[in-house]
């Protein structure tokens, strides 16, 4: 059956579930095509380009700082971020301790939100995201993208020291480098937070923590320097 426009006399409201809307990648505002296929109505968007805001300009690189050890904290635009929506800081901390994403928003519902069923989960997902695209600070947006059923943060705007503290770690046995990396792990991660997934990420960084904190100490100790050695035998207590 040939694709019929179809026309409507009166203005109608639809309610459409959350899950169509973020599989279309649609927004207040979007444009839709209506059709009839088949007896079926079928909606599409215009275009699955969204716009930023007329008072936010998209974001160049390195807007957004994040910093995971210690207390969480955000700046973005040069302003700090005061998070109004517990569960969408949660989600900003998820997707870092995984490594920016994608993640399958699935995945995520399943990890923030673990004793709810899964259909009020996705709902709660999808607030939170909504919540945090809407945070525009000194005309910056927050690099976060949902498309085809994943969330991701825009690794390329962001400053984290988690990233740092990897680069960092992966030069093995480099004295320099190690102690720079100790230096950033002013805290264990996300130190007042109390997240129901966080504890294999808490035991990732605590490891290689250590790891460093030993080997810097044994390394001052066999150039004779024992301050050092002794700075680095007391942060192994801590």
């Amino acid at each position: 059956m040939k694709k019929q426009n179809l026309r409507l006399q009166k203005t109608w409201q639809l309610s459409l579930p959350e899950e169509f809307i973020e599989q279309l990648g649609i927004q207040d505002g979007s444009t839709l095509t209506c059709f009839l296929e088949d007896n079926e109505l079928r909606i599409r968007p215009e275009t699955l380009t969204q716009t930023a805001p007329e008072s936010c300009s998209l974001p160049g690189k390195k807007t957004l700082e994040i910093k995971c050890f210690g207390n969480m904290s955000a700046i973005l635009g040069k302003s700090e971020i005061a998070f109004q929506n517990k569960k969408a800081k949660e989600l900003t901390a998820y997707l870092l301790c995984r490594g920016y994403g994608p993640v399958k928003n699935t995945i995520l519902a399943e990890a923030l939100w673990p004793d709810v069923p899964i259909a009020n989960a996705m709902d709660s997902l999808y607030k939170a995201i909504r919540y945090l695209k809407k945070i525009c600070v000194n005309g910056t947006l927050f690099p976060i993208t949902m498309l085809h059923g994943e969330t991701y943060l825009e690794r390329q705007k962001i400053s984290c020291d988690l990233e740092q503290f990897e680069s960092l770690y992966r030069q093995k046995n480099i004295p320099g480098d190690w102690k720079s990396a100790v230096e950033l792990c002013r805290g264990t991660l996300l130190e007042t937070e109390s997240f129901d997934w966080i504890a294999p990420y808490e035991a990732y960084y605590d490891i290689r923590f250590l790891e460093m904190t030993e080997y810097l100490a044994d390394y001052y100790e066999k150039i004779g320097s024992e301050k050092f050695a002794l700075y680095y035998r007391r942060l192994l207590q801590r």
